[in-house]
C-alpha cells in the first residue's frame, strides 16, 4: 500500500501549564518543541503502520535537508519545496486538559505549489489536509484530486480548522474538495461546513456530497456515515497527555484498516479509536519514531 500526503509542515511549541493559568504574569509551564502539521502528523502515523508514505509540502529556505532527514528517520519519504521568502510554519499549542488552543503562523505552507507532483508518489490514496485547500485554492485542489483520480487513487480530506473554514467560506471549501471519496472532520469542523449541530445531522448533510463521512468526536468516539452505515462508535478511555495529533492518528489507522481488507467502516473506526487513544498519551502530534504498532 502506498499513500501520497499533501499539506502542511509546522514547527510546534507545545505549552502545558502547571497549575491555574494567570493573566498578566508568569505561569510555570512545560514547553516542548516538536514537529507538527496536520499532513505531516498523518504521514508519520501512517508510516508506523507499514505504509509507504510520501509527503509533499513546503518549508522555509534552508530547512529542506533538515526536515527531509527527520522524516526519513520516521520512514516518510518527503518531497519538499523551499520558500525563498517565508519561513517554515510555526504554531504555539496551549494545552488545557482535552482542549487545545492554537496560535498559528502558517509561513511557507501558504505558498505550496502542486502543479508538478512526483510520479513515484502516486499510489493507493491521496490525503489532503484542509490547510492545503487554503494554500492552493479550489482550482489547485481540484487539479490535485484529478491527478490522483487519473492514477486510480482514493481521495481523502481532513478539513482542518473550523475557524479557517469559516474564514474561507463553507460553500467555497466544499466546492474545493468536491469529488473526495472520504472526509474526516471533527464535530466543530463538520458544523462549520453544514450549519447543522448534532453528529447525526452533520454526517447526513455531508454524506449528500461525500460517499464516506467520519465525524470524530474526541473522547466520545466517532460517527460513521456511508451508504450502508450510520453508526456512533464509542471512544476508548485514554490517559490524556496531549490530544494534538489524535485525529490524524485516527484517520491514518482508519485508512490503513479500511483499505487493507474486507473491513466495514464501523469496525475500522473502532480500531482507529483505540489507536487515537494511544496517540493522546504522547506529547506532540507525532510519535517519536516510525516503529510498527
Amino acid at each position: 500500500m502506498k499513500a501520497l500526503v499533501v499539506g502542511d509542515i509546522i514547527e510546534d511549541i507545545v505549552v502545558m501549564p502547571i497549575g491555574q493559568v494567570q493573566s498578566n504574569t508568569d505561569n510555570e509551564s512545560k514547553l516542548v518543541a516538536t514537529s507538527g502539521g496536520s499532513a505531516a502528523n498523518f504521514a508519520v502515523w501512517l508510516a508506523t503502520l507499514q505504509i509507504e508514505t510520501h509527503l509533499f509540502a513546503r518549508v522555509g529556505k534552508g530547512d529542506g535537508k533538515k526536515f527531509a532527514a527527520e522524516f526519513k528517520a520516521k520512514n516518510v519519504i518527503a518531497h519538499l519545496q523551499e520558500d525563498q521568502v517565508l519561513s517554515t510554519g510555526r504554531i504555539v499549542v496551549l494545552i488545557n486538559g482535552d482542549n487545545r488552543t492554537f496560535f498559528t503562523d502558517r509561513g511557507a505552507n501558504q505558498n505550496l505549489e502542486v502543479g508538478v507532483m512526483p510520479v513515484e508518489a502516486f499510489g493507493d490514496f491521496l490525503y489532503i489536509s484542509g490547510y492545503t485547500v487554503l494554500s492552493i485554492g479550489t482550482e489547485g485542489t481540484q487539479k490535485l484530486m484529478a491527478m490522483a483520480k487519473a492514477h486510480g487513487m482514493v481521495t481523502v480530506c481532513d478539513p482542518g480548522s473550523a475557524s479557517f473554514i469559516r474564514d474561507y467560506g463553507a460553500k467555497y471549501f466544499l466546492e474545493a474538495i468536491e469529488g473526495a471519496d472520504a472526509i474526516f472532520p471533527n464535530l466543530e469542523e463538520a458544523q462549520a461546513l453544514t450549519g447543522e449541530e448534532s453528529p447525526t445531522r452533520v454526517a447526513d448533510a455531508l454524506h449528500e456530497k461525500f460517499p464516506l463521512v467520519v465525524v470524530t468526536l474526541g473522547k466520545d468516539g466517532a460517527y460513521v456515515r456511508n451508504p450502508t452505515t450510520a453508526e456512533l462508535v464509542p471512544g476508548v478511555a485514554a490517559k490524556v497527555v496531549d490530544p494534538t495529533g489524535a485525529g490524524d492518528a485516527f484517520a491514518a489507522m482508519f485508512m490503513r484498516t479500511i483499505l487493507d481488507g474486507d473491513v466495514k467502516a464501523a469496525e475500522a473506526a473502532r480500531v482507529a479509536c483505540e489507536f487515537a487513544a494511544e496517540a493522546m498519551e504522547v506529547i506532540g502530534g507525532q510519535p517519536d519514531s516510525a516503529e510498527s504498532n
